[in-house]
């Protein structure tokens, strides 16, 4: 496998996601990893439903490491997508290979939130996972 695209998107999987994001980039499924919505049984639904025909995963943490290399080890192509930089910080700080780069799209301005750009507002803890990803050698784009 391949993982097409890692991306952070507070969105995760959406209309862009189906019809422009796999156009550009095909791929068999989508890895979404996040405790919050790994645990969250409505979102987990809906996320699944969104994606229409292609295979969902949605992985805690804790499970991303194997889940990841499962996928790395098969024919299939993927995008890892997640919610927030503090999950990519965590597999980072596990020594989970998620790849060299991470592509930020929107994060909506939350409470104590700093805009940043047209469409990502972080906080404090956003931007310390940031920093935290970089150090592990990770190169962040913003789009």
């Amino acid at each position: 496998m391949s993982i097409s695209v890692v991306r952070i998107d507070d969105r995760v999987i959406h209309g862009q996601t189906m019809t422009r994001w796999t156009k550009a980039r095909p791929v068999d499924g989508i890895l979404v990893v996040g405790d919050n919505i790994a645990h969250d049984k409505l979102r987990r639904k809906v996320l699944k439903a969104a994606a229409n025909e292609l295979k969902v995963g949605i992985y805690t943490v804790a499970e991303a490491g194997d889940k990841i290399k499962k996928g790395i080890e098969s024919k299939k192509k993927f995008f890892l997508i997640s919610d927030s930089p503090k999950t990519f910080a965590q597999m980072a700080d596990l020594g989970i290979d998620f790849g060299k780069v991470l592509n930020v799209g929107p994060m909506n301005t939350r409470p104590g939130t700093k805009v940043l750009g047209r469409t990502v507002a972080i906080d404090q803890d956003d931007y310390n996972a940031f920093e935290d990803i970089a150090k592990h050698g990770t190169d962040i784009q913003f789009q």
